[in-house]
This record gives C-alpha cells, structure tokens and sequence, in this order.
C-alpha cells in the first residue's frame, strides 16, 4: 500500500522526460546519447474543493516529509503502478475557497 494515498481531482499532468546528451561538433555535425534508457516521469496533482480533513491530511504529510527531502511510495491512478517519488518543491500554496473547503496543486517527480 503506498504511503500517499489520497486520490486526485481528474485533471491532473503527467509528464514523461528523457536525458539526451548533444555534442555539436564544428562541422555542423551532432551526436546523440542517452543518459537513461527509460523516462523519469513526473506528476502535476490538483486537489480541487476538498474538504478541511483532506488538506489537514496532506498539509501534516508533506511537513512530515520536510517537502522534497524525502522520498515516499504513490500509486498512479491512471496506470495503478506504485511508484517512489518525492514532492517536486519545498512549498505548497493552499487555498482556501469556502468555510472548510480547499483547492492546491503540486508535483510529484519520481526517484530512482
């Protein structure tokens, strides 16, 4: 069971990245290499109009993780894969729409 388990709004970016280094030489000439064979991916979450116990929940979490330092365990609800990720910034901006209602986003980037 993943340590991050609660489940985003619909709409949310997932992102796959590859690492290619290019050496341009003076001939015009280019060379390509892989630094990976397989993508790092990473994740654009939003938690829209949740309720105060959810944005307490996920608040205590990412405090409890000291923002990006640590890693832990989530599953993409698109491809039900656990992945290890951790918080892609050391902050994340809550905001407060109703009495007790919610709205933020932030990324997750997976950890090899």
């Amino acid at each position: 069971m993943s340590e991050f388990s609660w489940v985003p709004s619909y709409v949310f970016t997932e992102t796959p990245e590859f690492k290619t280094l290019v050496s341009k030489y003076e001939n015009g000439s280019e060379q390509r290499r892989a630094v990976r064979s397989a993508p790092i991916r990473s994740w654009q979450l939003l938690f829209s109009n949740v309720p105060k116990s959810v944005y307490e929940a996920i608040n205590s979490f990412f405090l409890s993780k000291l923002g990006q330092l640590e890693s832990f365990t989530w599953t993409n609800p698109n491809d039900n894969i656990e992945y290890t990720v951790r918080f892609g910034d050391d902050k994340i901006n809550f905001e407060r729409n109703a009495f007790n209602v919610y709205s933020f986003s932030f990324q997750l980037l997976e950890v090899l």
